[in-house]
């Protein structure tokens, strides 16, 4: 690799803008705006600019996944496959690490370079790559679309619906000359490796801890993939699936999620989150507070953020059974993911015009499953200077810091709801701050405000409700939601909340108020990850933190007439100590009460003092935000006891078995060493007795090793063109007296399955079950402590790729389990 001195860095730039006199009014340049992505594309104005836009897509997915400006590796600075980008360090720098901040402060701001570097490869394959093959005499209007263009978002808050551009698996595009169309695989439907083979050869890996049984483990086999996921279902992600190699994207299954609780009501355009993101721009709070899910004290008000709502669209997107989106290190692979990154950072410039004011001097980096490169020090400080790797702003290295990314403006672009030069802000001549906030406010009243909407409209007869001058005074009831990420050693979990729409009965369906996603997965590669940083972490009693206002859930209620007869104090507290309950689900499945005591769930209600405004450019008063001492729960899933989660007891647990991932061509060490009367149990998802073309010699073997020297104890080699399987050991490097059996009628299953089972003097061998021969030791002192799989080069082997490997302490244990 290239010393420091002669790297040449990738320059982030961004977009450039051309300088216009319209550029001097106000206290921002007049720059180009991201726009909502069905907006944008459904306007026939803007046709060139789409069609540029899914052009430099398909093509920039199809650079090389070894080029640092290709897709792949832009993607995999956030995660996986976890190798430096763009920094002349060595590869063992970055092992088990990423770049991205997620549970510090950092999270909003070292997203926005991010988004802006990918931006600008589109732009610059717009301009270097596309624009120039069209027809000369049309060169010049494409020119300045791509020159107005910037990356669209997607607004999951006013929409339960995948945009258009990435719902269907084909698209219709210029051809290369721009002179007719062709249709294309659609590059914002999945991301497929243009090499057309597995991620794991660009070093993605599954997530995996080689001896822990896969059910505690929730491996997941992301080297596998060649095309990327959206809730895929149970059967979709199993091991092997052609399903999980090519991707499966169910864009309905997303919208189902988006729009689950049903008392949004059927029509409803909303998502989810729109009551979220309103809580978020109006009530008064921190940029530490706003920035991340890190608890920073007990106030209720400050449990609101932007980085829980963040992931929730993560879970909702991916699905229970991990599609891409689920998983920090593999999320930017999918498409979807710019797109709402996109509006994750609108919200934050939201935010910010909102709160001009408020920044942050010094954080702390906070423990989080992925270390981040350069900053793996939990207690490591964080300041408006640290660098934000891997982003440089210049061929020298100069690095991006949250100074350099605090304006959108200087970075070339703004958002709908935030063009400071428009006539409308300007008074006598002069840019009005005044003027620009009441406009920005009134979009977030228009946009996300269903609780404001559903009080001014309110019946005036409502009980618990103030009609004021001017406005509407009621009290507003929320819960905050805390839990250990941890809790399942870093796996994705979702916290449900409901209402029960009878009492003392429970029907998830009608139920489901919100949910909580822990957007959280641990990539392991043997002990490092697992033992130190979440031991630390449940030491230190990580938390993290999300908030949902219920008001409008009650409102509508009431409006209903069914539950709920007023919005007074002493009503709704009652309806919740006897409606309210809460479960916690993981890959699909609801977790048992023993289990959810390990998330250390606190389930908070409380009460504020809201005035919402008839003016909507007035943001509400909201304010005197207490806990309700009487709303407080744990793990018992429920205030009222015949809600309560039923205590179930937990099933003995049987000794834990050793077990690994054995891929082929790789060696796998064992937990403990195989002692007498040990067994070693190999399975095949596979098997494949084409004998290899062009070759006498067709060898898959394992060898059962001494790790302490280069010893083979014990040799299994299936030789399909002999039609035979060999068996021998080493000593000092040398061969012994091998033995052969017919490989006839041997492997009876499509699964094979083979048990080596230690009998002190010899090893005695099963294939699928049946005896298959008794071979006496060589050196009967030495321990059976790794063991290897290979094939010869250029061949397929007889098992498949990856091997699962069980270890017994006896022929007994084996068979109780």
């Amino acid at each position: 690799m290239s010393g420091t001195k002669d790297w040449i860095y990738y320059p982030i730039t961004g977009i450039p803008v051309k300088a216009t006199k319209e550029a001097q009014q106000g206290p921002n340049r007049k720059v180009p705006v991201r726009q909502n992505i069905d907006e944008w594309s459904s306007n026939p104005e803007n046709e060139k600019q789409v069609k540029l836009f899914v052009m430099a897509m398909d093509r920039f997915q199809k650079v090389d996944p070894t080029k640092r400006e290709s897709y792949f590796q832009i993607a995999g600075i956030h995660g996986q496959p976890n190798i430096p980008w763009d920094e002349p360090i060595d590869k063992s720098s970055a092992a088990d690490k990423g770049y991205c901040t997620h549970n510090n402060i950092l999270f909003p701001i070292w997203h926005r370079p991010y988004l802006i570097l990918y931006e600008q490869r589109l732009y610059e394959i717009m301009v270097g790559e596309i624009i120039p093959n069209f027809p000369e005499d049309e060169r010049a209007a494409w020119t300045a679309a791509a020159n107005e263009w910037r990356l669209p978002f997607w607004d999951w808050g006013i929409t339960n619906k995948v945009p258009k551009l990435c719902k269907y698996p084909t698209t219709v595009v210029p051809t290369a000359d721009g002179k007719s169309e062709e249709r294309i695989d659609n590059p914002l439907y999945q991301f497929k490796m243009p090499t057309g083979k597995p991620m794991g050869s660009g070093e993605v890996g599954n997530f995996l801890d080689p001896w822990v049984p896969k059910e505690k483990a929730n491996t997941l086999f992301f080297g596998d993939c060649i095309g990327t996921s959206r809730w895929p279902d149970d059967e979709d992600v199993k091991h092997g699936s052609e399903a999980w190699k090519h991707g499966v994207v169910n864009n309905a299954k997303v919208e189902d999620a988006l729009k689950a609780p049903q008392w949004l009501g059927k029509g409803s355009t909303y998502g989810q989150a729109a009551e979220m993101v309103y809580r978020l721009l109006t009530v008064p709070i921190t940029y530490p507070t706003f920035a991340t899910t890190a608890q920073l004290n007990e106030d209720v008000q400050n449990d609101i953020n932007l980085e829980y709502i963040h992931n929730n669209v993560h879970g909702w997107a991916g699905g229970d059974y991990n599609g891409h989106m689920s998983q920090i290190p593999v999320a930017t692979f999918d498409p979807l993911f710019w797109l709402h990154h996109c509006n994750i950072d609108r919200i934050f410039a939201l935010w910010q015009a909102l709160n001009p004011t408020q920044w942050f001097e010094t954080g702390t980096v906070n423990d989080f499953f992925q270390h981040t490169i350069g900053m793996e020090d939990p207690k490591g400080i964080i300041t408006p200077e640290t660098p934000l790797r891997p982003f440089h702003r210049d061929t020298k290295g100069i690095a991006w810091t949250p100074t350099d990314a605090r304006s959108t403006y200087d970075s070339g672009y703004t958002y709908p709801e935030l063009q400071t030069w428009k006539a409308e802000f300007n008074k006598d001549g002069r840019f009005s701050q005044d003027l620009f906030l009441k406009s920005v406010r009134k979009a977030v009243n228009e946009l996300y405000g269903l609780s404001r909407r559903l009080l001014v409209d309110a019946d005036p007869n409502l009980k618990g409700v103030e009609f004021i001058d001017g406005g509407v005074k009621s009290l507003d009831f929320a819960f905050s939601i805390r839990y250990r990420k941890y809790a399942f050693g870093g796996a994705p979990f979702w916290i449900r909340l409901y209402f029960a729409q009878q009492e003392g009965k429970q029907d998830p369906t009608t139920d489901l108020i919100t949910e909580v996603y822990n957007f959280s997965q641990k990539p392991e590669s043997g002990d490092k990850l697992n033992c130190s940083n979440c031991k630390k972490d449940q030491k230190n009693n990580v938390k993290a933190t999300a908030y949902v206002s219920v008001t409008p859930v009650l409102l509508n209620l009431i409006k209903s007439g069914t539950a709920l007869v007023s919005l007074k104090r002493e009503d709704v507290l009652a309806f919740l100590q006897k409606r309210a309950y809460w479960r916690v689900f993981m890959n699909g499945t609801e977790v048992p009460r023993y289990d959810v005591e390990k998330v250390d769930l606190e389930i908070i209600g409380s009460t504020n003092n809201a005035t919402n405004w008839n003016d909507i450019s007035k943001a509400p008063t909201l304010e005197n935000f207490k806990k309700e001492p009487t709303l407080v729960g744990g793990g018992d899933g429920a205030l009222d006891p015949a809600l309560k989660q039923p205590v179930v007891v937990p099933p003995v647990p049987k000794p834990e078995i050793p077990t690994g991932t054995l891929p082929v061509n790789t060696k796998l060490p064992l937990k403990k060493e195989l002692n007498t009367d040990g067994v070693i149990l190999i399975d095949s998802a596979r098997l494949n007795m084409e004998k290899a073309s062009g070759s006498d010699i067709d060898n898959t073997a394992f060898n059962l090793l001494d790790s302490s020297s280069s010893d083979v104890l014990f040799h299994f080699s299936v030789r399909r063109a002999e039609g035979q399987i060999v068996f021998n050991t080493t000593q000092n490097g040398q061969w012994g007296k091998e033995v052969r059996i017919s490989l006839e009628n041997r492997f009876r299953s499509s699964t094979p399955s083979i048990m080596v089972h230690d009998q002190g003097d010899g090893f005695e061998v099963f294939i699928d079950w049946m005896h298959a021969i008794w071979f006496e030791k060589r050196d009967k002192t030495k321990k059976v402590k790794s063991i290897s799989y290979s094939v010869n080069k250029d061949q397929s082997p007889v098992w498949s790729h990856e091997l699962k490997v069980r270890v017994f302490d006896s022929f007994k244990e084996l068979f109780n389990h």
